[in-house]
């Protein structure tokens, strides 16, 4: 349900701002379309791929993107340096 509405107001804002910007929506909207495509397509065959390779159980891959989302709300949240890696100083 949170997504769903985080969708709609995001949706709701890029409409918003067409119509404000005076922006050719045809134009926009193709390439928007396209590229989200485009991607979808590459992460679904790279998931495919790699789940080919490496077999990793559902609970792994869970707990991994778990993780990802952490990381996400604590550097959001400034608890977490943003563009941390693997050694670097975590914490602020």
């Amino acid at each position: 349900l949170m997504l769903a509405i985080a969708t709609s107001i995001d949706a709701l804002a890029v409409g918003v701002t067409f119509a404000f910007m005076d922006i050719a929506l045809v134009p926009s909207v193709t390439l928007i379309g396209v590229t989200t495509f485009l991607f979808s397509a590459a992460g679904i065959k790279v998931g495919s791929l790699f789940g080919m390779r490496y077999k990793i159980s559902r609970t792994h891959r869970g707990a991994v993107l778990i993780l990802i989302g952490l990381k996400i709300l604590l550097e959001g949240w400034r608890v977490v340096k943003k563009g941390c890696r693997i050694g670097d100083s975590l914490f602020l």
